[in-house]
C-alpha cells in the first residue's frame, strides 16, 4: 500500500472549449512546459501538481456526461510568490507578453498583494505574496 489519499492531489484539471487554444495560452504566454498531447487533452508541468486541460466536448462524449458546464470561474488557480517585487515582475512579464489582467497588482483586505487574470475559458488565475500573516477569523479552527 502506498499510503496516499485522496489528499495526495497530482493533478489539476481545467475544462476547456478548445485544447490547441488553451494549450498555446499556457505555454507560449504564461511559460509552462507541455508534458503530454492527445486528442482533445493535454498535461503541462508546474512546481507541483500536473495542470491537465480536458476540452469540454471530449470529456463529454468519453464519459458519457451530460452538457458538461460551459465557461470558468467556477475554480480559481494561485500561485505563490515570495514577496511583492515577485508579483510585480510577473505582472510585468506577462502584461509585456499580451496577457490582460483585471487590474494591476494591489493590496487586499485578507493582507494579500495580489493581481488577477483569466485564461481563455474564463478560469480565474491569482499572483499573489502575503503581508504578513494572512487573516483569520478569531473563532475559526486554524486560529486555535
Amino acid at each position: 500500500m502506498s499510503g496516499k489519499s485522496v489528499a495526495d492531489i497530482s493533478d489539476v484539471c481545467l475544462l476547456v472549449a478548445d485544447v490547441p487554444r488553451s494549450v498555446t495560452f499556457y505555454h507560449e504566454v504564461l511559460g509552462f512546459a507541455v508534458k503530454r498531447l492527445d486528442t482533445g487533452f493535454a498535461e503541462l508541468w508546474t512546481g507541483g501538481v500536473i495542470l491537465a486541460l480536458w476540452q469540454r466536448d471530449d470529456i463529454a462524449e468519453n464519459l458519457a456526461l451530460p452538457a458538461v458546464r460551459r465557461g470558468g470561474t467556477g475554480a480559481m488557480l494561485a500561485v505563490r510568490l515570495e514577496t511583492a517585487a515577485d508579483v510585480d515582475r510577473e505582472y510585468t512579464r506577462l502584461s509585456e507578453a499580451g496577457l490582460r489582467f483585471n487590474a494591476p497588482p494591489a493590496d487586499y483586505a485578507w493582507n494579500a498583494y495580489a493581481v488577477y487574470f483569466s485564461d481563455p475559458d474564463g478560469h480565474l488565475w491569482e499572483i499573489y505574496c502575503w503581508r504578513g500573516d494572512p487573516r483569520t477569523l478569531p473563532d475559526s479552527p486554524a486560529s486555535s
